[in-house]
């Protein structure tokens, strides 16, 4: 004997009201947000930083001197690798002639002489 079903209606209650339209559930970020997030990881999973030539220290000294002198920005590469084995990105900023036996002060970063790989001054 085939089982009867009862019409499936919805009946309002505690003054609730469904969304008039056809979209149920919205998405949780907006799509140009959602995009732009995706290409940012995208963009960082494919980077690669090229290893410069690894200077000695009477080297790196004589660009930090100029670039004191002149007033310059630097960029140093330092011998550090992120998760994925690459280099880390390069540090950039003023040297303000700050320095001691162990570190040397870029802005607002102390950076160990022993980690630096090279030095240059950015144009």
């Amino acid at each position: 004997m085939p089982r009867k079903r009862t019409k499936k209606e919805f009946k309002n209650y505690n003054e609730y009201q469904d969304r008039p339209f056809g979209l149920k559930w919205g998405t949780a970020f907006a799509l140009a947000e959602l995009t732009k997030s995706i290409d940012a990881g995208k963009s960082d999973a494919l980077k690669v930083v090229p290893a410069l030539p690894q200077m000695e220290r009477e080297e790196i000294d004589a660009v930090l001197q100029l670039a004191f002198l002149k007033s310059k920005v630097i960029s140093i590469q330092v011998n550090i690798m992120d998760d994925h084995q690459r280099l880390k990105e390069s540090v950039i900023g003023k040297f303000e002639g700050m320095a001691d036996a162990s570190f040397f002060y870029v802005e607002d970063y102390a950076i160990s002489w022993e980690i630096v790989r090279n030095v240059s001054i950015v144009e």
